[in-house]
């Protein structure tokens, strides 16, 4: 059987993000897959300086969350930067996380899509 590939949008262009504080995507069934290839980019943070932070989380049950295997560190981006990442799953589900917590009245517009394998 030929390996199963489909596209995947976490945040579609263009997605604004408000307030200093962390967003998640909904969780992801990955349990056909082995892996996912995708992109992440943000076109700079509106406010007082603060960083885009973004890192891959894994799950058994989607109540707890920990850094997947493959990917386990938080990511800076910087502004109008575009990052590529390869990440290879461990568990059933899978998510991405955008940390804004240390920005003051934070407000970002940024898009994440890929491939799963």
């Amino acid at each position: 059987m030929p390996p199963i590939e489909s596209t995947i949008v976490f945040m579609p262009r263009f997605t604004t993000l408000i307030g200093s504080r962390e967003f998640t995507t909904l969780p992801l069934d990955v349990s056909r897959f082995g892996s996912a290839q995708f992109q992440v980019w943000q076109a700079g943070i509106n406010g007082s300086g603060g960083t885009f932070k973004v890192s891959f989380e894994e799950s058994l049950d989607t109540e707890h969350w920990a850094l997947g295997a493959s990917s386990p560190e938080v990511f800076t981006i910087a502004q109008n930067e575009t990052r590529f990442f390869s990440h290879s799953f461990r568990l059933r589900w899978f998510r991405l996380k955008v940390d804004l917590s240390e920005t003051p009245d934070a407000m970002v517009t940024c898009w994440a899509e890929g491939i799963l394998r």
